[in-house]
């Protein structure tokens, strides 16, 4: 195996990861986290200080079943991005190069340079009433999932051009797992520290300035590095770095 595969998915996947992070902690998410949590479990902040015992467990559990919805979602484009990117392999070079001018212009507009309306809108598919049980929690985080917000969309769109320059569906499977995986982690960590999540978030909320900002210079870095054919030249100087034969 060419020793810069390996290193080109771990480099990517890195990415994936730390992208799906920093998109937890974007002003489109971070503030309404308490309120996902409250829809898909039933309980209160109030319930969670009074000495009941199950709360904690429950409003785990719908988490993790919440995060299980929106991975489901993202695992799927991420396939489907790969296999489209296997159709066109043959015009992969100019893939790239593409794809390198979208991550830049996803960039700019995290840093609010520029300016693209479409992801200024949300598409939420509105449940007036959350389903009945463990399998509503999975179903709201379908709908999250395909809530295309200006702070997940363009993160989201970034690592499916990445997916789709490899080809195959197990890159694919692989950036949107650590993308959902990036994004699951803070919102199950939140669930458990859910009675005092609100204060937290008062305290912190500084955070999410920061994340958008640095969401974009990362994906300027990568656009950059795939326009100039930088990205392949560090994949392969970093295999023979960790791969000397």
């Amino acid at each position: 195996m060419n020793p810069a595969v390996p290193v080109a998915m771990n480099v990517n996947g890195i990415a994936a990861f730390v992208s799906g992070l920093l998109s937890f902690f974007t002003p489109c998410i971070l503030p309404l986290v308490p309120s996902y949590i409250i829809y898909i479990s039933g309980v209160t902040v109030r319930d969670m200080s009074a000495p009941a015992a199950g709360h904690r467990k429950k409003v785990f559990i719908h988490s993790l079943l919440f995060v299980l919805g929106f991975s489901f979602v993202f695992v799927a484009l991420g396939i489907s991005s790969s296999l489209i990117g296997s159709f066109l392999y043959h015009y992969q070079a100019y893939i790239i190069r593409v794809g390198g001018v979208v991550l830049i212009a996803l960039g700019l507009f995290y840093l609010d340079i520029l300016k693209i309306p479409f992801f200024n809108r949300q598409y939420m598919l509105q449940l007036e009433q959350k389903p009945i049980g463990l399998l509503g929690s999975f179903i709201v985080g379908i709908t999250f999932s395909l809530g295309w917000t200006p702070c997940v969309g363009p993160a989201l769109s970034s690592i499916l051009i990445v997916a789709s320059m490899d080809g195959r569906a197990s890159h694919g499977l692989y950036l949107l797992s650590l993308y959902s995986l990036g994004l699951a982690i803070p919102f199950l960590m939140s669930s458990l520290v859910f009675d005092k999540l609100f204060f937290l978030l008062k305290k912190y909320s500084f955070v999410s300035r920061y994340a958008v900002r640095a969401l974009g210079i990362l994906l300027i870095i990568i656009g950059i590095l795939m326009v100039t054919s930088l990205y392949n030249q560090l994949n392969l100087w970093l295999g023979m770095m960790f791969f000397p034969r």
